[in-house]
């Protein structure tokens, strides 16, 4: 089940709400799939994790304190494509609408956006990546130094070498210390940088998911 099944036949089991309780929920699932599709996963996975829509919409209703009212043959299963057809339907907001845009239009974004990327990102991106890069050298560098100390003191024990290996136990801390901030902020670049690639791809695309 992807994003649109998933809102139509949720929409279908909410008929019995008021327009605004029901259009304040879809758009609380909206936001649901919204969210994990800038966290990389498919529409299916995120209908899946969010459970049968039927199910939720009974509970919705009886959270509102709803008593559902007995529906029609048009209500039955499968029938949601035929209420998607119902232009009345179209027009929510909420609903997603399919992208129309032409290859001429495509091409235009994914140029204007790669001429944006190249002024604008490309240099803070690298910018980053340096300091990223040169950071990790720095810190894995430094956690290996007591091995450098290690092996002085073995060839050539004397105070200067003791000393020396002193050095790299503090050096080795900042190494490990280096680590211990360089990994969030890594996995926080690599997520930033995976939305903005999930975004740039939104809008030459539309809003079809095509991580798949």
């Amino acid at each position: 089940m992807n994003k649109e099944h998933f809102m139509i036949e949720l929409k279908l089991s909410l008929r019995d709400l008021s327009e605004n309780d029901r259009q304040d929920v879809m758009s609380d699932y909206v936001e649901h799939f919204e969210n994990g599709l800038a966290q990389g996963k498919s529409e299916e996975q995120i209908a899946k994790e969010l459970g049968n829509p039927k199910q939720i919409a009974k509970e919705i209703l009886a959270m509102y304190g709803v008593e559902p009212k007995a529906k029609g043959p048009e209500f039955s299963q499968g029938d949601w494509v035929a209420f998607e057809a119902n232009p009345i339907y179209q027009e929510n907001h909420y609903l997603p609408k399919e992208n129309h845009d032409g290859l001429f239009k495509r091409l235009i974004k994914g140029t204007g956006l790669l001429f944006f990327n190249l002024i604008f990102v490309l240099a803070p991106v690298l910018t980053v990546l340096g300091i990223l890069f040169a950071g990790w050298l720095v810190a894995i560098t430094f956690s290996l130094l007591p091995l450098a100390g290690i092996y002085m003191l073995i060839t050539a024990f004397s105070t200067i070498a003791l000393f020396q290996f002193a050095l790299t136990i503090v050096f080795c801390g900042v190494g490990l210390l280096l680590i211990a901030l360089g990994y969030p902020l890594t996995l926080l670049f690599a997520k930033l940088m995976k939305r903005y690639v999930l975004w740039n791809i939104y809008v030459v695309f539309g809003g079809t998911n095509h991580e798949n």
